[in-house]
């Protein structure tokens, strides 16, 4: 009687283990993927109430875990982006200006504050072009090592992310 239960419990272990899941969904996976989108041709124009920001859709919209970290292109070295971290802030001969950002799961807004009008610098208020890289919380607490987010380069680097991978905005 003994043999026999052995053996059931045997095949049964056998025929439970073998069990597989295949994942054939065509779903994009948002959950472990960073992602960057280019905005550009940014113009900050004051609204009625003397605001300057622009909102960048998340589509799809992020999840509450999820990092965002923004750049400004600066400038070029050669024939390089010089990408800045936002917040960031500057004392001009017109007065400060500050760039910094606040994000929901649906958007990205972008503030320019200055103390000053800001159509004097239109090198800050016009044609900008802002990255927004998304960082899914999976991946942002999975590295033993601190990852420098100030270098826009490094944290693509990080991530794998490709030009080619860039999804631009059109605002």
């Amino acid at each position: 009687m003994k043999k026999i239960l052995l053996l059931f419990a045997s095949v049964g272990l056998l025929t439970l283990s073998s069990c597989t899941v295949e994942d054939n969904s065509n779903q994009p996976d948002n959950d472990t993927i960073a992602e960057v989108f280019a905005v550009t041709g940014v113009n900050f124009i004051p609204d009625s109430q003397g605001n300057t920001s622009i909102t960048v859709p998340l589509n799809p919209a992020i999840y509450n875990s999820d990092m965002v970290l923004v750049y400004r292109n600066a400038g070029y070295n050669g024939a390089n982006p010089i990408w800045e971290p936002i917040p960031t802030s500057y004392n001009l001969a017109e007065g400060s200006l500050q760039y910094y950002f606040d994000f929901s799961i649906n958007e990205v807004v972008i503030y320019l504050y200055t103390d000053f009008n800001p159509s004097f610098r239109p090198d800050f208020t016009r044609n900008q072009t802002f990255r927004v890289v998304v960082v899914p919380g999976y991946l942002s607490n999975k590295s033993s090592k601190a990852l420098d987010t100030s270098d826009y380069n490094a944290v693509i680097a990080k991530y794998g992310i490709k030009e080619s991978d860039i999804k631009q905005v059109k605002l």
